[in-house]
C-alpha cells in the first residue's frame, strides 16, 4: 500500500475511534491535535493503539470544547462544553462519561439527565508524563512568552513578535518553544494548560479573542481554583502574574484511573 494511502487509512481508522477537531484548511491547531497525541500515549501504556478500537460507531471525546459534535453513546474523557455554542446544538442523548474538564461542564450534562462522575481535568495536563521537559530540551529563557488564540490575526500580536509562540504547530514542537518562559500570557486555553502542566505560571489574556469565558472558568474550577484572574492587556497580565498552584499529580492520577481502556478491550 503506498505511504499516502496507508496514512489516510490510519487517520480514517483513528477518527472512527475518537473525535478531534481539525481546521478545514488543513492547518494544525495544537490544542486539538493534543487530543490524538495524549490518547495514543495513554493507550500505549497498555500496548494498545487507536486503531485497535472495535468499530461500533461510538467515539471517544478527550481534549477540547467539542461536545457539540458528540452523538448519543459516545464516551467522554476530559472534554468540555463550548460556552458560545447554543444548548440546542447539542444533539446527543445519553453519553458514557468518565471524566470532564470541569464542574461547569459536569453541571451542564447533569441538567440534561446524563450521569457524570466528579472526575475533573483536561488530559493535556498529562503531557509532561509522556514528554518530560528534560527530553524536550531546556527551551529559550525568556521572562514572558505570549500565546495567541488560534483564530486571532497575527497582526494583533505584531509588537510581541519576539515573545510569541503560536499554537499552529504540533504539541511537542509547541512545548519546546514554550519551555524556558518565566510567565506565559495566553489567550489560548491550551497555552495556559500546557504551561501550567510544565510548572510555568500562566495567565489568561482576555482582550477579545471571540471565546466565551465558560471554558476557562471550567478548567480553573476543575483544578480546584474557583477564584482566578485574567488581564485585558499583556501588560496587565504581567502585573497580575500566574493563577497559583494546584495539585497537578492528583488531577493526573484521576484522569489516568478514569481512562476508558475497556472501549479497546471489549469483545
Amino acid at each position: 500500500m503506498p505511504n499516502a494511502l496507508l496514512h489516510r487509512w490510519i487517520t480514517h481508522a483513528e477518527r472512527r475511534a475518537m473525535f478531534w477537531w481539525q481546521p478545514k484548511d488543513g492547518r494544525i491547531n495544537m490544542g486539538d491535535q493534543l487530543s490524538q497525541v495524549i490518547v495514543a500515549r495513554t493507550l500505549g501504556l497498555r500496548d494498545l493503539e487507536l486503531i485497535d478500537k472495535p468499530s461500533n460507531g461510538q467515539r471517544l471525546f478527550a481534549i477540547g470544547s467539542v461536545l457539540h459534535f458528540a452523538r448519543t453513546g459516545d464516551t467522554v474523557w476530559g472534554s468540555g462544553i463550548n460556552g458560545k455554542i447554543a444548548a440546542g446544538a447539542h444533539q446527543f442523548g445519553m453519553l458514557d462519561v468518565r471524566a470532564v474538564r470541569g464542574p461547569r461542564t459536569r453541571q451542564t450534562l447533569l441538567d440534561r439527565g446524563i450521569p457524570v462522575p466528579e472526575v475533573y481535568g483536561d488530559p493535556g495536563l498529562l503531557m509532561p508524563l509522556f514528554f518530560p521537559p528534560e527530553l524536550l530540551g531546556g527551551g529559550t529563557p525568556r521572562e514572558v512568552v505570549v500565546v495567541p488564540h488560534f483564530n486571532e490575526p497575527p497582526e494583533k500580536y505584531r509588537e510581541f513578535a519576539g515573545q510569541l509562540v503560536a499554537p499552529d504547530c504540533p504539541p511537542v514542537t509547541f512545548m519546546r518553544r514554550l519551555l524556558g518562559a518565566g510567565l506565559v500570557v495566553s489567550s489560548s486555553l491550551h497555552g495556559l494548560i500546557l504551561a501550567e502542566a510544565y510548572g510555568i505560571p500562566a495567565v489568561y489574556l482576555d482582550w477579545g479573542n471571540g471565546e466565551d469565558r465558560f471554558k476557562y472558568d471550567d478548567y480553573y474550577r476543575g483544578t480546584g481554583r474557583s477564584e482566578w484572574h485574567a488581564g485585558g492587556s499583556v501588560a496587565e497580565c504581567i502585573a497580575l502574574g500566574g493563577n497559583g498552584e494546584f495539585d497537578l499529580g492528583a488531577v493526573q492520577r484521576g484522569l489516568l484511573e478514569a481512562f476508558p481502556y475497556d472501549l479497546w478491550t471489549q469483545a
